[in-house]
């Protein structure tokens, strides 16, 4: 009977320690481009491209195997957009300046299985979720003339943030890997551009392009 127990003890821990080094904690750092749609801001690709600003984050993840992550993002950043590069009448001569800061749970599901025992996949693509909220703060012109409909959002505004994206991350080494993502957040509340209209229920998007580095720490 001993020997039997002594067997299944074994057995067990063995089990436990692979499923273990499966599980890895990732710390990424990210620099990229944001942009934004709103009241001002149109769809229009080439204004997006053109008003894109610096942006910059992290992540702090846990992976439980070579797919499923959770984990934390923080991020940082600019947004501007010229009614020139828009056309909006209503808008004429109006510029956004905005700051934004955005956190929250991020979901991450690699398409190939990822780590350090999958090194016949040096690459995989991958797609992600992520909901929390956002702070944001806009600089107002002084000398222009707004649409009597706006309704300004002055000082530092609250909204709740949804979205998600897709990327492609590359191994480098058995730690060290790099990543490219591009992200669409909803942001509800309309106020990314520091003012709204009153009767448009349309939240504001958060979009860009991001590239990062990330290190892997393997929890055996």
């Amino acid at each position: 009977m001993q020997h039997i127990l002594i067997f299944l003890f074994a057995i067990t821990s063995i089990a436990s320690f692979g499923q273990r080094s499966l599980q890895s904690i990732n710390l990424n750092l990210h620099l990229g481009s944001a942009s934004h749609i709103g009241e001002l801001a149109s769809s229009d690709a080439n204004a997006i491209l053109q008003e894109a600003r610096n942006s910059f984050g992290g992540e702090f993840s846990f992976y439980t195997g070579p797919k499923w992550g959770i984990g934390l993002e923080l991020d940082y950043g600019k947004l501007y957009a010229d009614n020139a590069n828009h056309n909006k009448n209503d808008y004429t001569g109006v510029l956004v300046r905005s700051s934004f800061f955005n956190s929250g749970i991020r979901v991450t599901y690699n398409i190939l299985p990822f780590g350090k025992y999958w090194k016949r996949n040096a690459a995989t693509p991958y797609i992600f979720g992520m909901g929390g909220v956002l702070f944001s703060q806009s600089k107002y012109m002084t000398d222009i003339i707004y649409p009597t409909t706006c309704i300004f959002d002055p000082g530092t505004n609250i909204s709740g943030t949804y979205g998600g994206g897709i990327g492609l991350k590359i191994r480098h080494n058995e730690h060290w890997t790099t990543n490219a993502e591009i992200y669409n957040y909803q942001v509800p509340g309309d106020r990314l551009e520091g003012f709204h209209i009153d009767d448009d229920s349309s939240p504001d998007i958060l979009l860009g392009l991001r590239f990062g580095i990330n290190y892997s720490i393997y929890t055996w």
